[in-house]
């Protein structure tokens, strides 16, 4: 009786760390310029936004909006994230802010290239778009 307990114990914890391991650790969005800066990171269940440094609002997400971002994160090719082109650089003259997306999944750190926060490179403008609604 001990040796099942143990069993179905051990395919519990192995089938809950699979499906951790499906999904995304973190996500964090980075917009910068002179004088200026927003932030929005998910993390475990829970949203940050922050502005200028300073946390301005805090969600906890429920598993259709996880589910929905995984499913974002999913289509886009994070091997190659950190070589994207962006379509326009008018952050270089803070005609725009300097903007960067982190996404930690299955421990891996993936790190987009600069772009302006209001034309990211259309690969990421989904997730981008629905960061965004999140906090709004």
């Amino acid at each position: 009786m001990k040796k099942i307990l143990l069993i179905c114990f051990s395919l519990v914890v192995s089938c809950s760390s699979i499906q951790q391991e499906t999904g995304f650790q973190k996500i964090n969005y980075k917009a910068i310029t002179r004088g200026y800066s927003t932030e929005i990171l998910l993390q475990d269940n829970t949203l940050k936004y922050f502005k200028n440094a300073k946390e301005s609002r805090s969600l906890t997400l429920a598993k259709e909006v996880k589910d929905a971002l995984n499913t974002l994160i999913k289509k886009i090719n994070l091997n190659t994230i950190n070589q994207l082109k962006a379509p326009s650089n008018k952050y270089q003259f803070d005609g725009a802010m300097y903007t960067t997306v982190a996404v930690i999944l299955n421990g891996k750190k993936y790190t987009s290239t600069g772009f302006d926060d209001d034309n990211p490179p259309k690969e990421l403008t989904p997730l981008i778009n629905y960061l965004l609604t999140l906090i709004k």
